[in-house]
Order: C-alpha cells, then sequence, then structure tokens
C-alpha cells in the first residue's frame, strides 16, 4: 500500500472514530482523492485491513441496517496516533519537487497538529522550495549545454518550478491566515475540529 493511500485513510479514521469502511470511501471520494493521490474506492477497504494488522486501527463494532451487509467500524489506536503523526510530520516538512500528493494531505489533515508547527512547516518549504528552484534553475543551464540531452527536456524542470512557485504562493497565503487564526488545531482552546 502506497504511503498516500495509508497516510489518508489514517488521518480519515482519526477524523470520524468511529467509522467503517464505507463511509470512508464515499467521503473520501468526495474529497477527489482517486485524482490526487491516485486512491481507489476498493484500497480504501485494503487500507483499513492493513492499518488494522499493523495495530494502527482497531474494530470497534459492527452495526447492521435492514438489509445491508454489516459494517465494521474502526477507531484509531494509540500506535496508530504515533504513526499518524510521524507520516504528517514527514509530508509536512519534506518538499518533492514533482510530487502534489504531499500539500494535498497536509490541506486535508493539518488540523491534527498544532498550529504553531503548521506555520513553522509551512515557512520550511516556502525556504526549501527556493533552494529546488535555484536546483531546477541549475538543470536547465545543464541541459542547454549537454551535447545528448534534448533541449526540450528542460520543460520538466521548467514546469516543477512553475508548480512549485504556485505552491509556495498557497503556503505563504495559508501560513498568514492561519497567524490570523483561521482553521482549528490541536492545540487551539476551542475544539472545533471537523466533524462529520
Amino acid at each position: 500500500m502506497s504511503s498516500p493511500t495509508r497516510l489518508v485513510v489514517l488521518g480519515a479514521v482519526h477524523q470520524f472514530q468511529p467509522v467503517h469502511g464505507y463511509f470512508l470511501r464515499r467521503e473520501l471520494m468526495t474529497w477527489l482523492v482517486d485524482e490526487w493521490a491516485n486512491i481507489q474506492p476498493g484500497s480504501i477497504y485494503n487500507a483499513l485491513r492493513s492499518l488494522e494488522q499493523d495495530g494502527y486501527v482497531r474494530e470497534s463494532g459492527t452495526e447492521s441496517d435492514g438489509k445491508r451487509p454489516a459494517r465494521t467500524s474502526y477507531t484509531i489506536t494509540p500506535a496508530g496516533e504515533v504513526e499518524l503523526m510521524r507520516m504528517l510530520r514527514d509530508t509536512l516538512w519534506n518538499v518533492e519537487p514533482f510530487d502534489t500528493q504531499a500539500v494535498m494531505v497536509i490541506a486535508s489533515f493539518m488540523f491534527i497538529l498544532s498550529r504553531q508547527e503548521v506555520i513553522a512547516g509551512l515557512e520550511h518549504r516556502i525556504s526549501k522550495i527556493d533552494a529546488i528552484v535555484l536546483t531546477n534553475g541549475f538543470h536547465i543551464e545543464d541541459t542547454a549545454r549537454s551535447e545528448t540531452t534534448p533541449k526540450y527536456v528542460r520543460e520538466i524542470f521548467e514546469l516543477s518550478t512553475a508548480r512549485l512557485r504556485a505552491e509556495q504562493e498557497w503556503a505563504r497565503s495559508l501560513a498568514e491566515r492561519l497567524k490570523q487564526g483561521e482553521y482549528a488545531f490541536a492545540d487551539d482552546p476551542r475544539e472545533e475540529r471537523p466533524r462529520r
């Protein structure tokens, strides 16, 4: 199972618990995870089984509703909370030049962390993006000098730079809005976390 699937499903269990797979599938499909994280509906159930085997989620009960099949509900375990925080922090603090999944995951589950950590992580991403864009410039120069690399390969680095600059603009805007108190976070005194 890919790391984005694991993180998204574990984060969603944390957010909506106790929750059954059908609800997760229906809810996550409204987030378009099939498009930005390449998570297919069936992989959500597989992720739940895998997370349960690893001890990160556990069954919390089974419910039946008329003629519908019984649905097993899950909650996150203490080990699952630790794993969720580890994966979310890894996603927040690392910038991948060609990957958009990370920022989508951050936008989906940032409320799990403290406001201060998310702001610090976003500010780190902003400076890390400057370094990657600088590196992309050197790659473009190398492509221009190369006798074997096709000249149009530079567009890979141009596209990466354009995408990263857009992410950087989003991160700056979000960090400012978070400093102004937008959204609720794990360390906020008011418990306004997103619920179903």
